[in-house]
């Protein structure tokens, strides 16, 4: 029979029976969501009887569907949830004003289980015909909160021992960060590190944290449960604490000495495989060496590698040895995060430690190294005023000595007034001649503070012949200079450049005392730069004397104190110039000057600054 041959009734039953499967199959659709849903559903009618309930709330109560609904709340939640804590007021809020409610970690704990963390939801609902009625939502968050209390706690732990570079202090944060409880630390009752003694090639206890026995903990428990709260409690306690050693658990640890050759055995296995060793029986495990068992007592205990980059640290070990407590797999989860944080810090606390110890021994190396050198500076000083003060003696003994004797005749011949004349004069001229010495010496000791000015070099050369011919007897000396015209100005003092070229010309001339040439050459063949050069056809300087030239006291005239070169190879280093020397035996020496004229190089020497440039005249003045 078609559609179009069916009456009217016929019509509206089959639409009916297409209604009804349609509902049928939405509602199975609605069954099964509410049935796949992980959180627990209670839908309360204004009666806070259950109207409907979902498989997960009943199955983590381990009863059946039908023996939860139609009862009232009362009969299904503690007294505590429903009146201590508010929900059944609050249920009763929101069926009156339709307004939602939200706990987020609550926590509680009924008969039949421990303590729970919840998010308690509140939402209206409208019934069938209209009524009011609410939605219970349940949402079991305990695990997601141990999660992130031990995440919490981790972090403060690696924060605490990230800001440490104190070795033992940090190891005490490690086994604080290991044993203490509540938020602090991760609970463990005993634990200690051992650490690997790179030149031995063996595992050594290092520090340990925890009582020995049940008495010792109740009293140390007693005491962390009231005295601290953070982690930093503990580490700000550490100052007050008596010395490792003397830690009862330490006296039983520092026992256990283990070769990293044992490659099989715990705890050393762990640093070759890389894993943390969970160990559940320790009475029955073949990894265990004897000497463990027997001291630590411990059926139950974690060890954990610390290694890092290849490199064996040690290891940490953690047991429940007085509470028996079971230690969970997220327990070792942790512990090993604990552990890799751990060593990470170790080694930069053992890096700092070794970077002081090489900073120490550097300092220690400079010290003795100063030491040193003011004892040999105290040694040359002493040697310089030793050979100073012989050189001066001879230099004016020879002077007084002709004073004294020609005075003596002066009082004998006191009527013959031509020959008190003349040695008078012969008593002048040695006066001069000290004269000259203590100058020379007071010239070379406090040379006088350098007035720079822009200057013309061949303006200075002419006048440093005039002045050495009118003092000096030149006759067989043939003197040139050889100056361009345009050369750029230096920048010097212009006495102290007459004292250097009135020093090397005398010596020259002393160089040739059978007559020969002496030339001044100034030229600017280097860029930003002009030379300098004295020479002379003398007898030259010999090469076991060339570098000694310019030493203090050396000299090699039969009068004279070695002051002359030294002094001028002082003043041209002040004037951030360099001063040469070639010389050939019987060929002659030359003297090079080199004087810089770019003003940027004079300023980085230190030679012309800011301050006194409103004091030098500019060049072409």
């Amino acid at each position: 029979m078609t559609d179009d041959n069916q009456t009217p009734r016929q019509t509206e039953e089959h639409q009916a029976a297409r209604l009804l499967e349609e509902v049928g199959r939405q509602k199975a659709f609605c069954e099964s969501t509410i049935a796949a849903l992980p959180v627990r559903l209670l839908v309360l009618d204004e009666q806070l009887t259950v109207l409907l309930a979902n498989p997960a709330y009943c199955q983590q109560r381990g009863v059946p569907v039908e023996e939860v609904r139609g009862r009232n709340i009362a009969e299904l939640f503690p007294a505590s949830l429903l009146e201590g804590a508010g929900l059944h007021a609050a249920i009763t809020s929101t069926l009156e004003t339709g307004e939602r409610v939200q706990w987020s970690g609550y926590r509680y704990a009924t008969t039949d289980h421990g303590e729970r963390t919840l998010n308690v939801r509140l939402d209206p609902v409208a019934g069938p015909a209209g009524e009011r009625n609410v939605l219970l939502t349940l949402e079991d968050v305990t695990e997601r909160h141990r999660q992130l209390y031990e995440r919490l706690v981790l972090q403060q732990l690696a924060q605490a021992m990230l800001g440490m570079l104190e070795l033992p202090r940090l190891l005490h944060a490690i086994l604080t960060g290991m044993t203490a409880g509540g938020a602090v630390g991760l609970g463990f009752n005993r634990a200690f590190l051992m650490l690997v003694d790179e030149h031995s090639g063996m595992l050594k206890a290092e520090m340990a944290v925890g009582p020995t026995d049940a008495d010792e903990a109740t009293k140390i428990w007693s005491d962390v449960t009231t005295d601290y709260a953070t982690i930093q409690d503990f580490l700000d306690d550490y100052d007050s604490l008596p010395p490792a050693e003397e830690s009862q658990l330490y006296g039983i640890v520092t026992h256990l000495e283990m070769s990293l050759e044992d490659s099989d055995k715990l705890p050393a296995s762990v640093l070759y495989d890389g894993q943390t060793a969970h160990v559940v029986d320790a009475a029955n495990d073949p990894r265990m060496p004897d000497n463990f068992r027997q001291l630590l007592k411990a059926d139950e205990f974690v060890v954990a590698p610390l290694v890092v980059k290849d490199r064996k640290i040690g290891v940490a070990y953690a047991d429940n040895f007085i509470s028996q407590q079971p230690i969970s797999q997220a327990d070792v989860q942790l512990f090993t995060s604990l552990a890799n944080h751990a060593v990470l810090a170790i080694e930069r606390a053992e890096t700092y430690e070794q970077e002081q110890r090489r900073a120490q021994e550097l300092e220690e190396a400079y010290r003795q190294l100063k030491a040193a050198q003011e004892r040999s500076l105290r040694s040359q000083s002493l040697a310089a005023i030793g050979e100073m003060t012989a050189i001066v003696a001879h230099e004016i003994r020879t002077p007084l000595s002709t004073i004294g004797g020609f005075a003596g005749l002066m009082l004998r011949q006191a009527d013959d007034r031509e020959k008190v004349q003349r040695n008078a004069r012969i008593i002048y001229d040695e006066v001069l001649r000290l004269e000259k010495i203590v100058s020379g010496l007071l010239a070379f000791s406090r040379p006088s503070q350098p007035h720079f000015r822009w200057c013309k070099i061949c303006e200075i050369l002419h006048e440093s012949v005039d002045m050495i011919t009118k003092k000096l007897d030149t006759a067989n000396v043939e003197i040139t200079v050889h100056c361009p015209r345009r050369l750029p100005q230096i920048y010097i003092d212009r006495g102290q450049l007459h004292q250097v070229l009135d020093n090397l010309m005398r010596n020259a001339i002393e160089a040739m005392p059978e007559g020969g040439s002496l030339s001044l050459t100034a030229s600017s063949d280097l860029a930003n730069s002009v030379a300098l050069k004295v020479s002379d056809t003398g007898i030259g300087i010999p090469p076991a004397h060339l570098e000694k030239i310019f030493d203090t006291f050396f000299t090699t005239k039969p009068t004279g104190m070695g002051l002359g070169l030294a002094l001028s190879k002082k003043i041209i280093h002040d004037h951030g110039a360099e001063m040469l020397v070639d010389s050939q035996q019987d060929q002659g020496t030359t003297f090079t000057l080199i004087f810089p004229t770019d003003y940027e190089d004079l300023r980085a020497a230190g030679i012309a600054d800011e301050q006194n440039d409103d004091n030098t005249i500019t060049k072409g003045e």
